[in-house]
């Protein structure tokens, strides 16, 4: 009887230090699973708030580049290039994206965090402040791709209107410089009282003391076409000459040879001498 009880004495020990060291065991698993718990948490936490501080900062990019957009002129005074601002655009649209990312990001853990019993109320509110900013940029960015899409039509109509413009004056220019040609066009021709005569380009009128005058049906091909702008001089080389067709007197000097001989015929006043007819007859002998 006494070698059994010592035996279930025995059994008793070990089976209570087999316990024992169980529960050493589970405690220490416990423990393990706790840390991994709390580590993981924290783990989260940072996570939150570098989503947080990475929204942040896009949304400060996206506000200078905004400003960037919204001035019309560089540092240098001149107009921004469409291409910059196309690029910037571009530029919040990538930082807009993100921000939805990161925003989805934080939603997600909000729920990881609540399902953990952590209080997540403040951060829903950060979360939803954000996404109201989000929609207010977006909105604000949609403004803005209205505004330059209106800005690029009325650029487009001013450089139609300016191409219009110029083409126009060009035309007004030509037409100016036709007609001001037109106008200093002058005719001239030089020649024997005979030859003249002959050419039916001057008449002989009266009886005594004839007097010679421009036949108004004489062929203007035989005369000489000359701007009147750069037209001074006309060689004449004849005795006797005579200015046949009308002109002012002293818009002119004959300058004549010693022998007599009429040398050339000196315009001194272009506008005074042609501004009575376009036409010059000079007839000698």
């Amino acid at each position: 009887m006494k070698k059994y009880l010592i035996a279930t004495v025995l059994l008793l020990s070990a089976l209570t230090s087999c316990i024992r060291k169980q529960v050493v065991l589970d405690m220490a698993d416990q423990r393990d699973s706790l840390a991994g718990v709390v580590d993981a948490k924290d783990s989260l936490i940072s996570l939150v708030f570098e989503d947080i501080h990475a929204i942040a900062g896009n949304l400060a990019e996206i506000k200078m580049r905004e400003n960037l957009i919204t001035v019309p002129e560089d540092a240098e005074g001149g107009t921004r290039p469409i291409r910059q601002i196309n690029s910037d655009i571009a530029a919040i649209d990538r930082l807009l994206q993100e921000n939805r990312a990161k925003i989805a990001s934080l939603q997600q853990a909000a729920g990881q965090l609540r399902k953990a019993n952590i209080r997540v109320g403040a951060l829903e509110k950060i979360i939803g402040d954000m996404e109201d900013q989000l929609a207010k940029k977006t909105a604000e960015v949609e403004d803005l791709r209205r505004e330059l899409t209106e800005r690029d039509r009325q650029v487009a109509e001013l450089e139609e209107q300016v191409a219009e413009g110029t083409a126009a004056t060009a035309k007004l220019g030509q037409e100016n410089a036709l007609l001001e040609n037109r106008l200093n066009t002058v005719y001239y021709i030089v020649g024997t009282e005979k030859e003249l005569l002959d050419a039916q380009i001057i008449n002989k009128e009266g009886f005594i003391g004839r007097t010679l005058t421009a036949n108004r049906n004489g062929a203007i091909g035989s005369f000489v076409q000359a701007d009147a702008r750069l037209l001074d001089e006309i060689p004449i080389g004849g005795k006797k000459a005579t200015v046949v067709t009308t002109h002012p007197r002293d818009s002119y000097e004959l300058l004549v040879w010693p022998d007599k001989r009429v040398e050339k015929l000196l315009i001194l006043d272009p506008d005074r001498f042609w501004e009575s007819s376009k036409i010059l007859i000079i007839s000698y002998k």
